[in-house]
């Protein structure tokens, strides 16, 4: 895994102001700023991404204080294939449990295309095996974490063993050696199973010849009693078909019987209709005979209703009339009343004003307005009665006028209402008479095919008659036929029983002989599982020794020493002037019997001075053993894991050197860079900022720390 870009926002220490770090052009770079500024924080953000995990306890603690979400996007190369993975932590507003997004991605014609699985769990694995790198193997190998590199030199000779064993992951072969222990007890407990079946089985299989015996009896006497059965079914057989011949004329009888009856009720049917259809022959020739009589009288009736509406067409004439005068008299008398109202205001004129001759135009002295007002009060008068005398006749028209329109009225409600009537009943009479004479033929042949059906119906039931008595005779013998029958069919349920409990019990001998045969094939199988167990279990137990601290483990920590002891010494030998060589012993003789060989891993460390143990040294000294065999170890691992170390991540304080100690360090590490595409160093020393030729500087600052690549 060789990084490429990292994009962080609100991870620990860093908000969203923090652009992205680029490591393309970077091989060996110091990761440099005060302590707590947030250098361990990008190689925190890097393995979370990668793997979900980091320094924290839980994803939620690794949110920047004050915010509910964080992302973290890196890129990087495996071989010459680069890839993408976006990973989101979300708080929940509601409960404890967040939310997590992951997509990974790979690189494709100058953007990326998605390789996200159905799940977070599927991703990851798709993720790890990109890498063949998981996080445990990542930090014991190409991560050097704070206060880690003397994991593996601390412990007690005796336990060094043991933590090799964990670095190497030598514990699955623990798990193999459990396994097959699990297994060949398994094993054990199915041979206990096996040998108490087989007993059980051979037990069980003292009783199969008694069965034999007893299947041979029973065979013999139930090829006996079939022939009974057979014998009996024919009899019975007979007497059932005599019985099905008796059986069938009772049926016969039987049809014959409710075919009369149903031949009685259809002769009273027919009967019936008969009498329906002579009803309405008589119906139908009464209204022929009677039809022009009563037409005429209708007829009759209708020119009476004729003559009244020539009379009630006199009256509305009449009517008309009236109404012509009462408005002539009615006009006349407004004219009459215009004209005196005129007259009137002549004369007040006159009486009041001063006016001049209509004729000559020279003003009209007392006498000549005298009598043109006297002229105009006659011709008012004559006027007036003239209106009054029209008033008189129009209120007697008026009067003679209701009467008139009171007779026209109830006069035209009996006309219209009579030949209404008339007429309704000429069309009923023109109806029926049609009615009539469409329907009396039909009436007639319907009556002549009734008395043909009624004289069938009869001489059918004549003939059932006859056969009914013929019927009725032989079946006086059906009795004793019964008789027989109910003697014979309890004789052959008796035989039948006896038959079926012969073979229920035959059966059963059968179903134990068959047990028989099959538990012995079961014994047969058991036998072969149980010499089948007893051959796994003798191979799981020495599978348990195998994989044990004294099988293979041992012969993996045995070929794995001196790589270690190699790669050790070679990178010692820079930091130390080749005064220093190290040495790494799995077993020694025990002190209290020198005959005796004890496992354990002792560092022997060999200088100007001697060759010494490693705990005996301290400070620089110790921190660049620990250094040396923490790299060993490293390119140890990653090589057993298949994923070939192309980032070196060292955070660790160089505080324990001297400057000699410093240089020398610098200069193990610079000795190794081929060894790696890029080599990132985690320090606050302000000397060795200076040393490498990229520096990465952290700040912090109050909106969060900053990132930025000199």
């Amino acid at each position: 895994m060789i990084p490429f870009k990292l994009s962080i926002r609100n991870f620990m220490c860093y908000r969203d102001n923090v652009s992205p770090l680029h490591f393309d052009g970077v091989h060996v770079a110091s990761l440099c700023g005060n302590n707590g500024s947030g250098k361990s924080a990008l190689l925190d953000a890097m393995t979370w991404a990668l793997w979900g995990q980091a320094r924290a306890k839980s994803d939620d603690d690794l949110i920047h204080m004050g915010q509910t979400d964080m992302e973290v996007e890196f890129e990087f190369y495996v071989g010459s294939d680069k890839y993408k993975v976006l990973r989101k932590r979300s708080k929940s507003r509601t409960s404890s449990v967040g939310h997590t997004l992951l997509e990974f991605q790979q690189a494709v014609n100058g953007g990326f295309r998605s390789i996200t699985g159905n799940s977070i769990r599927e991703t990851q694995r798709k993720i790890i095996d990109t890498l063949r790198m998981d996080y445990q193997t990542f930090i014991n190998s190409a991560f050097l974490l704070q206060g880690r590199s003397d994991e593996f030199t601390i412990k007690l000779p005796s336990e060094r063993k043991k933590v090799l064993s964990e670095i190497l992951g030598l514990s699955f072969y623990d798990e193999l050696e459990n396994r097959a222990k699990e297994r060949a007890k398994n094993k054990k407990i199915d041979v206990a199973k096996f040998e108490s079946s087989i007993e059980d089985i051979v037990h069980e299989l003292v009783q199969k010849k008694e069965y034999q015996n007893s299947f041979q009896v029973m065979t013999a006497t139930l090829n006996d009693v079939d022939k009974e059965v057979a014998r009996q079914y024919g009899d019975n057989n007979t007497l059932r078909k005599a019985m099905e011949a008796m059986e069938y004329k009772r049926k016969q009888l039987s049809d014959i019987t409710a075919r009369m009856t149903m031949a009685n009720r259809q002769l009273n049917d027919l009967a019936i209709q008969l009498k329906f259809h002579q009803d309405r022959i008589k119906k139908y020739e009464g209204i022929v005979a009677g039809y022009d009589s009563q037409l005429a009288g209708i007829k009759n009736k209708i020119n009476d209703i004729e003559k009244s509406t020539r009379d009630l067409l006199v009256k509305k004439q009449k009517q008309e009339e009236l109404s012509n005068t009462i408005h002539h008299l009615t006009t006349v008398n407004m004219q009459l009343k215009r004209e005196m109202g005129e007259l009137k205001a002549k004369i007040e004129l006159l009486n009041n004003e001063t006016v001049d001759c209509p004729l000559c135009g020279t003003e009209l002295g007392e006498m000549g307005r005298k009598r043109i007002i006297n002229s105009y009060q006659a011709q008012g008068e004559a006027k007036g009665d003239n209106y009054r005398v029209n008033d008189k006749l129009a209120v007697k028209a008026e009067a003679d006028l209701a009467i008139l329109k009171k007779e026209v009225t109830e006069l035209e409600s009996k006309v219209a209402d009579e030949k209404i009537l008339w007429e309704k009943r000429q069309g009923l009479l023109e109806k029926d008479y049609l009615e009539a004479t469409d329907s009396l033929p039909v009436e007639k042949e319907a009556f002549e095919r009734i008395q043909d059906a009624i004289a069938r119906w009869q001489k059918a039931i004549d003939e059932d008659n006859v056969n009914k008595d013929q019927l009725s005779a032989d079946l006086v013998s059906i009795k004793e036929i019964e008789e027989k029958i109910i003697c014979a069919e309890a004789d052959y349920k008796k035989m039948l029983d006896y038959q079926r409990d012969l073979r229920d019990k035959l059966i059963t001998v059968q179903e134990r002989l068959r047990h028989f045969n099959e538990i012995d094939q079961i014994r047969i199988q058991k036998q072969e599982a149980l010499d089948l167990a007893l051959n796994e279990k003798s191979i799981y137990d020495e599978l348990s020794i195998a994989f044990g601290k004294k099988g293979i483990q041992a012969l993996i920590i045995e070929k794995a020493l001196p790589e270690i002891e190699v790669e050790a010494n070679r990178l010692l030998a820079r930091m130390t002037d080749n005064r220093m060589h190290v040495r790494l012993e799995s077993q020694r003789t025990k002190k209290t019997n020198k005959e005796e060989i004890e496992e354990t891993l002792d560092i022997k460390i060999s200088d100007e001075l001697g060759t010494r143990n490693y705990e005996l040294f301290s400070g620089g000294e110790a921190f660049r053993i620990n250094f040396a065999l923490r790299i060993a170890l490293s390119k140890l691992l990653a090589r057993r894991h298949g994923a070939p170390l192309r980032t070196l991540v060292i955070d660790e304080g160089f505080g324990t050197q001297d400057s000699m100690g410093t240089e020398k360090v610098i200069e193990a590490i610079n000795s190794i860079q081929d060894d790696f595409e890029k080599i990132l160093v985690v320090t606050h020393i302000e000397e060795l900022r200076e040393v490498f030729p990229v520096r990465i500087q952290v700040v912090k600052t109050d909106v969060g720390s900053l990132v930025s690549i000199n």
